[in-house]
């Protein structure tokens, strides 16, 4: 059913009703706010946490160690990014907007040199790789080249291993776009330092592997530089979502901490939303009634639900690793919504194959020792922050490492540092700790860490501390799906709401980046307001 063009809704007598707080809902006011001029106070963000943007907020501190929770998410600044930033004070300069303070922070332009990208391991020690030295064979070539002129709707639910040779697998070109993230921005492909892993496995969509190959059609040359336009001055939290929770509060924005929405109730023809059931923490449940001309923004599905962390010392919970367990709100309302009507999705697709979609990622905070960082800069010939990502091409594990610009945390002390990084095979035993990565203790990830790039253990290992952290369901964007499974931002017939996330539809792009969640509000706000 194609969409009529709405009315201009008065933004003086609704109120908009935004669930969750995530990088989505946050834009989604920030919009409402600036472009559609509905005043601040009749905007309500109902969320579960106690705080804005909870998904990405870091966690630990530089006694007990960091967690780096907004890994989970890539980031680039693309044009609807861009748009978002620039409607946002800084907090620092009320007179410029938080895309200036980014270019501001920039240290230095990005070197134009090839850097490393795969560190292997030979029998001279440990080799670096760049871009420059990985090439596809011709067989390979061909299927590539061939798979962008297919239609998305002839690929079906096929995996990637459906589709190409298993050569195509044990190339570095795979592992080139199995462990980068790329867009393509006004003709140019770039790549970013912070927070850009993909994750694809050979089991995943080969529908979404395609959107992802249209976006890397130039080839693989800047696949080793690092923007730091992109990174901002801390770490994604602390540069893109923390502004836009600081500009809301700061505007007045009403903020429902601490209450869960259980249920939404739509009018008879499931055109209309009528009533959202919540329930303020140690409060009765409420109903809130909803008018005709009032929207409401649902954020669907998370990526980091179920996300268990273990310690230095022990291992995260494998009890919490099984799919049943740890849904948050935004996939119980989803399951809710999809049980009324098939527009809204299919999330049991998403969150119940967890063998499927599950990594582990790590933070490694290091005290008064720079051995490490001094060693890694000499192997790569990369400065934090100037290169992209590391990976340890014959883990088992499959390691890959970001060392980022420092500090990475506003409360940084100067005494440390800190990096991360993840595993895309985490059930696999280690190559030098004999178990899985997901029975492993933080200390244990950094013996095989430094086994691997054969730095010496004894002066590095007592003064670090790694967090583990399992995702089970970090790359379900990827899985392979039907094309109803993803409810489009505005779906069919829906007067006054919109569903906004990683496991909405927005035709031709790749959904596992914070510009997607962007981009995906943006639109929401767009169509609802009738702004065009």
């Amino acid at each position: 059913m194609a969409h009529q063009p709405p009315e201009r809704r008065d933004p003086n007598d609704l109120d908009a009703w935004i669930l969750g707080s995530g990088i989505g809902s946050l834009t989604a006011a920030v919009h409402l706010i600036q472009e559609a001029n509905v005043p601040p106070s009749r905007i309500h963000i109902l969320e579960a946490l106690e705080f804005a943007g909870g998904g990405t907020a870091t966690c630990g501190d530089p006694v007990n160690g960091y967690h780096y929770r907004a890994g989970a998410t890539p980031i680039f600044i693309d044009a609807w990014m861009e748009r978002l930033l620039s409607l946002v004070p800084s907090k620092v300069d009320p007179k410029k907007t938080v895309l200036d303070m980014m270019e501001t922070n920039r240290s230095k332009p990005p070197a134009e040199k090839l850097h490393t990208r795969f560190l292997a391991r030979k029998a001279s020690g440990v080799e670096r790789i760049n871009t420059k030295d990985i090439r596809l064979g011709l067989r390979d070539h061909m299927d590539l080249l061939r798979l962008g002129f297919k239609s998305e709707g002839s690929l079906g639910r096929s995996r990637i291993n459906d589709y190409f040779h298993k050569t195509f697998f044990q190339s570095d070109y795979w592992l080139l776009l199995a462990t980068t993230y790329v867009s393509l921005t006004n003709g140019f492909t770039r790549d970013y330092t912070d927070d850009n892993r993909f994750g694809f496995q050979p089991w995943h969509s080969l529908a979404e592997f395609r959107r992802y190959t249209q976006h890397f059609r130039n080839g693989t040359h800047g696949l080793d530089r690092a923007c730091q336009l992109d990174v901002g001055r801390y770490n994604a939290h602390e540069s893109v979502i923390a502004p836009l929770a600081d500009f809301l509060l700061s505007r007045g924005v009403d903020f429902r901490f601490r209450t869960t929405v259980t249920d939404i109730i739509f009018e008879p023809s499931h055109q209309q939303v009528s009533t959202i059931c919540a329930v303020p923490e140690n409060e009765p449940a409420t109903t809130i009634k909803v008018r005709q001309q009032d929207v409401v923004i649902v954020s669907v599905g998370s990526v980091i639900s179920g996300a268990t962390t273990g310690t230095n010392e022990s291992p995260p919970s494998l009890e919490l690793m099984e799919c049943d367990k740890n849904l948050d709100d935004n996939w119980l309302l989803w399951l809710e919504l999809s049980s009324k009507d098939s527009k809204f999705g299919n999330p049991y697709n998403f969150c119940t194959r967890v063998g499927e979609s599950r990594q582990e990622s790590f933070t490694v905070t290091l005290k008064n020792n720079t051995q490490f960082f001094e060693r890694f800069v000499q192997l790569t010939g990369d400065e934090p922050g100037t290169g992209t990502f590391v990976t340890l091409k014959h883990s088992s594990w499959l390691l890959t490492l970001s060392l980022p610009q420092q500090p990475m945390f506003p409360d940084q002390p100067v005494d440390v540092q800190v990096f991360w990084g993840y595993a895309a095979f985490p059930e696999k035993e280690g190559d030098y700790v004999k178990k899985p990565m997901l029975e492993c203790s933080g200390e244990e990830i950094m013996t095989e860490i430094l086994h691997h790039l054969q730095f010496p253990t004894e002066g590095i290992l007592p003064g670090s501390i790694t967090i583990p952290c399992v995702m089970p369901r970090k790359s379900a964007p990827l899985l392979r799906r039907d094309g109803p499974d993803r409810p489009l931002v505005v779906p069919d017939g829906m007067r006054n709401m919109a569903m906004i996330g990683h496991f909405v539809e927005i035709p031709n792009e790749v959904p596992v980046s914070m510009d997607y969640c962007v981009r995906g509000a943006q639109m929401a706000i767009n169509h609802l307001m009738g702004l065009g």
